[in-house]
């Protein structure tokens, strides 16, 4: 998500990754991955993940996750952060985990995050003062 939201956001923003699940730390991003994102012209082949609780929150504006489940557990590792939380596609539930739906599974999922993410760029350009473009 990550890279489709800077993708949305442009130069103006930092976007950042990290997740949730310790163990997964240290990782590259998986081949399905890498592959979709590559039919999008975007290079993952570089990425490698974070876990939440490894990282500074400090001087982060907004987090973005994929569900409410998940927006719950990043408000344990904000402790005194201001950062403030966006679940994506909230509306229907958030975005769904493609990973037991092979290729086409992550295809469908990025189709979603196209039609959420615009809305949600928007949001932060107008929540941190910055002109949409």
């Amino acid at each position: 998500m990550s890279a489709l939201l800077q993708l949305e956001l442009g130069d103006g923003f930092v976007v950042q990754s990290a997740g949730l699940d310790k163990d997964l730390a240290g990782r590259p991003a998986n081949d399905r991955s890498v592959n979709c994102l590559q039919e999008r012209g975007l290079d993952l082949s570089g990425h490698v993940s974070r876990w939440i609780g490894s990282i500074s929150l400090d001087g982060i504006g907004w987090i973005v996750t994929v569900g409410a489940e998940e927006a719950r557990q990043v408000r344990a590792y904000l402790g005194n952060s201001s950062a403030r939380i966006i679940v994506a596609n909230a509306e229907h539930g958030g975005i769904p985990d493609p990973y037991e739906f092979g290729l086409d599974g992550y295809r469908e999922c990025v189709a979603l995050l196209d039609r959420v993410l615009p809305n949600i760029a928007q949001q932060l350009r107008t929540r941190e003062g910055t002109a949409s473009p």
